[in-house]
C-alpha cells in the first residue's frame, strides 16, 4: 500500500512536469495536473497542499530524495553529479521552472533542498568541535546557497562544462577554497 502513495505521488510530479514542458506553471491547473493523470482533485489534496507544493516534490526527488536516501555510499562530488545528471536530462523543465518566482520561488526551491542534502551531509559527518561558532544550518545554508547557484548556472549554461562529472568536480574544487585562496598577497 505505501509503494503504492509513492507511485501516486510520483505520477502526479511527473506529469507537472510534462505540463511544465509544455505550458507556463502559473497557467496550470489542478485540475490539468488530476486528467493528466487520470484521478480526481480529492487524490491530488491527499499527496499536495497545492501546485507548489508539487512542484517542490519534483524538487526533492531530483536533486535530494536518493542522496539523503544512500548518505552513507555517496560522496559529496558524487551527489552534486547526480544532482547535474538529474538536471541535464530534464534541462527544458528546469529553464521553464526557472521562470516561478516571487514567494513560492522555484530558485529558493531548489536552495531549501541543496541545503537540506548539505545539513544531512554535516550532520553525518561533520569534524567535531571544527568552528563550533558556526551551526549546522548556518554552514548548510551558506553552501546550499553557492551550489543551488551553480544548478542554476548549469541549467542555463554560462561557459562551464556540459559534463555533469567535470562540472561537479569544478564545484567541489570552488567549494574547498575561500575566497581569499584567489587574491594575491
Amino acid at each position: 500500500m505505501e509503494n503504492h502513495k509513492g507511485m501516486m505521488k510520483a505520477f502526479l510530479y511527473e506529469n507537472l512536469r510534462d505540463l511544465m514542458v509544455r505550458n507556463v506553471f502559473e497557467k496550470i491547473t489542478i485540475k490539468q495536473i488530476c486528467d493528466q493523470t487520470g484521478v480526481i482533485r480529492a487524490t491530488f489534496y491527499n499527496y499536495f497542499e497545492d501546485k507548489y507544493d508539487c512542484l517542490n516534490a519534483i524538487v526533492y526527488h531530483d536533486l535530494a530524495e536518493d542522496i539523503i536516501k544512500n548518505i552513507s555510499t555517496i560522496t559529496m562530488q558524487q551527489a552534486v553529479e547526480n544532482s547535474l545528471r538529474a538536471i541535464d536530462s530534464n534541462r527544458e523543465f528546469y529553464r521553464r521552472a526557472y521562470n516561478v518566482t516571487g514567494q513560492n520561488s522555484f530558485e529558493e526551491m531548489v536552495h531549501r533542498n541543496v541545503t537540506l542534502v548539505v545539513k544531512t551531509y554535516l550532520e553525518k559527518y561533520r569534524t567535531p568541535g571544527f568552528l563550533p561558532k558556526f551551526s549546522n544550518d548556518m554552514i548548510a545554508g551558506y553552501y546550499g546557497q553557492c551550489v543551488a547557484y551553480q544548478y542554476k548556472v548549469y541549467v542555463f549554461q554560462k561557459d562551464i562544462p556540459s559534463d555533469p562529472k567535470e562540472y561537479a568536480s569544478m564545484i567541489i574544487e570552488l567549494m574547498n577554497h575561500t575566497p581569499t585562496d584567489f587574491f594575491s598577497k
